[in-house]
């Protein structure tokens, strides 16, 4: 018996002493305070992202495409080529005309030597004013002759100029009309480019919320296919509404992303009451639990979850209404998705 209690209080020892071996060390956590800020309340609407500057790319020349650079989806900067006409003709011509200008300069030259001597006799009584001024005249006409040379090298150098296609502005190409191997006559659409300067959001929006909405103001926009939260602002507002479901379209100018397509929904979060103070949270710190929004704060140097009521979203912050939440309180950032209520923590830079 009292080697089977001997045996008892040596497991019981060595058990006390794994657990206190294996007690978890504190998570190592990130954490940003909450502030107050006058904002109003949002609604969630669902629109798309559309290139409200679009350009159907043409040429100036008819010619056959020999080169196109650019396909669907790839971006292009100001002046890129986009495609190429063949230009054999028009390098062969210029050949031409300078051929024609070397010979009519030959002709300019011996003009000028004949003009000279029938000054210097005109001036010496040897020749009449006739044939003084007929050389004078000759000269003259051998002068335009080349001028209008000069003027059609001029043009064949700038047709060849035009015969690559750049891009007016930085953009997407949203569709090819045209391929290699293709004749096209001036204004021929040969590619649709969408302006990366010039993306919107498009949204329809009832009409009850027109008075807390104004072109300048900044809303928080969510591009679903892409993941990304971003911050745009009120473009412009279409003075027309729709007769049957009453909403009016606003468009919400939001920046450049990578690989984005038109017509792909996004969200925008639109002004729903008159602004009033909300704590701003950091969206990093909301985590949700049975389909509730919380963040956890620290405690003691543990952490405290906390529900939060979520009345808006600007940017990467949250705005919440909770009177339990006050302005500088820590709320954790990074981490939290590993933290069970009451895990020990420590706060890192």
């Amino acid at each position: 018996m009292k080697k089977f209690k001997l045996i008892l209080i040596i497991l019981l020892i060595s058990f006390s002493s794994y657990a206190y071996c294996e007690a978890p060390p504190p998570a190592k956590v990130k954490i940003a305070e909450t502030f107050e800020k006058i904002i109003a309340e949002t609604n969630k609407i669902i629109g798309i992202v559309d290139f409200n500057k679009r350009s159907k790319v043409s040429a100036e020349l008819s010619g056959l495409i020999i080169k196109v650079v650019a396909e669907e989806g790839t971006f292009v900067k100001k002046g890129d080529m986009l495609f190429e006409l063949n230009t054999d003709f028009i390098k062969k011509n210029i050949e031409i005309k300078q051929k024609e200008k070397e010979r009519l300069q030959i002709k300019i030259n011996s003009a000028a030597k004949n003009l000279n001597r029938y000054k210097n006799l005109y001036q010496n009584n040897s020749a009449s004013q006739k044939d003084y001024e007929k050389s004078v005249y000759d000269f003259g006409e051998l002068i335009k002759e080349k001028e209008i040379i000069e003027k059609n090298i001029e043009k064949f150098k700038i047709e060849l100029k035009k015969s690559v296609i750049r891009a007016f502005f930085d953009g997407i190409i949203l569709q090819k009309y045209k391929n290699e191997g293709e004749w096209i006559d001036p204004g021929t659409p040969v590619m649709l480019l969408g302006s990366a300067n010039d993306i919107c959001v498009k949204i329809a929006v009832s009409e009850n919320l027109l008075k807390y909405i104004k072109a300048g103001d900044e809303i928080s926009i969510s591009v679903n296919g892409k993941h990304k939260e971003l911050s745009g602002k009120v473009k412009k507002i279409v003075p027309m509404a729709d007769l049957a479901s009453k909403t009016f379209e606003v468009f919400i100018s939001m920046p450049y992303l990578n690989n984005l397509i038109q017509n792909m929904s996004a969200s925008a979060q639109i002004p729903a009451s008159e602004p009033k103070k909300l704590i701003m949270i950091k969206r990093d710190a909301l985590i949700k639990y049975n389909n509730k929004d919380f963040i956890y704060t620290i405690k003691d140097n543990k952490a405290k979850m906390l529900p939060v009521n979520i009345l808006t979203y600007l940017g990467e912050y949250a705005g919440v209404d909770n009177d339990n939440i006050k302005p500088g309180m820590p709320v954790i950032i990074d981490g939290n998705n590993r933290l069970r209520p009451d895990s020990s923590v420590e706060i890192i830079e």
